[in-house]
């Protein structure tokens, strides 16, 4: 199995003790205005620490490339109704338009293709429909510090890259940024609204 994959099957029994970050969580899905009645994708669910922060009434897909998170997240408690699905973010096994909200948190910087990723969730989501995201991503002014440089070639192999130039991707991808705001480790994660180019003169 690719290890990319595999580490995160590893990672899975001891995600919980040392990632969490509800707070930003919170924040980032009250960004997203979920309504009942929404179909929602949660795109790279780990071990579904989003689930029992979603409101009730929507229609919600998890899906995650790894088993063993997938695993964990069936045991999570929501409000609403939960699919959980074996899937590659940069490959989504979905028709196009039939999304109200993608919830990017803690993905678009640890798959190999982030471009691919958003451009996914983008063909997926309906008209109209939004993506809120919360990582660890380079705002795009200026270069990345130096220990960020330092630090990701290590990074990238144990879990993530923290220089992926989001502002410059989501415009690749036919996105606008309509809000983002530090979230914490003074900015070294992010938190942003996306929405469709197209629906800038709507």
């Amino acid at each position: 199995m690719d290890w990319r994959i595999r580490r995160w099957d590893l990672y899975s029994a001891h995600y919980d003790r040392f990632i969490s970050f509800d707070r930003h969580r919170r924040r980032s899905l009250d960004l997203a205005e979920l309504k009942p009645g929404e179909r929602v994708l949660l795109c790279g669910c780990g071990t579904g620490q989003d689930l029992p922060l979603l409101p009730a009434g929507l229609d919600v897909f998890a899906v995650d490339a790894s088993r063993g998170m997938l695993e964990k997240a069936a045991c999570r408690w929501c409000a609403s109704r939960v699919h959980l699905l074996r899937m590659d973010a940069q490959m989504l096994a979905f028709p196009d338009g039939c999304f109200d909200c993608v919830v990017l948190h803690l993905i678009v910087a640890i798959v190999p293709d982030p471009l691919a990723c958003l451009r996914e969730a983008g063909r997926v989501l309906k008209p109209g429909g939004r993506i809120v995201l919360f990582d660890k991503y380079h705002d795009g002014l200026g270069r990345p510090r130096l220990v960020r440089r330092a630090l990701n070639p290590l990074m990238r192999l144990l879990a993530t890259d923290l220089n992926v130039p989001l502002p410059r991707l989501a415009r690749e991808a036919g996105f606008r940024i309509v809000h983002e705001e530090q979230a914490m480790m003074r900015g070294l994660f992010r938190i942003a609204r996306l929405e469709p180019e197209a629906a800038t003169g709507a």
